[in-house]
């Protein structure tokens, strides 16, 4: 059926094969960019309580820079924007959500502190599966399926 369809047609199917493909490897660039410079800044097990606060606050620009990241990508693929979209809401969210911790811990609110890092832990695990299905969007079946292990 493919050598019925005129030159244009074929041109405009790579195309949209080809863009799928560099948008994909845009992403993952962005995201393993940012979780080799977050592995690089691990919080301190024993950190004072300033040190803390500092290091949520590191963190949560981080986050800042992956939703700005992800936005300046303008992925188009139907399939993969959808995801790429909720991706950088679920970052812009963590950010805010590590600055309302920070805050906290700085005015020595450690039970709002403490509720809002479980809120923060509780919506991260839907990044395992966001990642999964975007691998899978993006043809890397064994990188999905490492992701769904790290996320049970």
């Amino acid at each position: 059926m493919l050598g019925r369809l005129p030159i244009p047609a074929l041109c405009l199917l790579a195309l949209g094969c080809g863009r799928l493909e560099r948008e994909c490897r845009a992403v993952s660039g962005t995201a393993n960019a940012f979780i080799a410079e977050s592995d690089r800044k691990r919080p301190r097990g024993d950190a004072t309580p300033d040190e803390v606060v500092k290091m949520e606050l590191a963190t949560a620009s981080r986050y800042e820079k992956l939703a700005a990241d992800l936005l300046a990508l303008k992925v188009e693929s139907s399939e993969l924007s959808p995801e790429v979209t909720r991706y950088r809401e679920l970052a812009e969210h963590s950010a805010a959500s590590l600055r309302a911790v920070a805050a906290a811990l700085a005015r020595s609110d450690f039970e709002a502190a403490r509720q809002k890092r479980v809120e923060l832990d509780r919506e991260a695990q839907g990044e395992g599966p966001l990642v999964t299905k975007i691998n899978g969007i993006c043809g890397t079946q064994a990188d999905a399926q490492v992701a769904a292990d790290a996320g049970s």
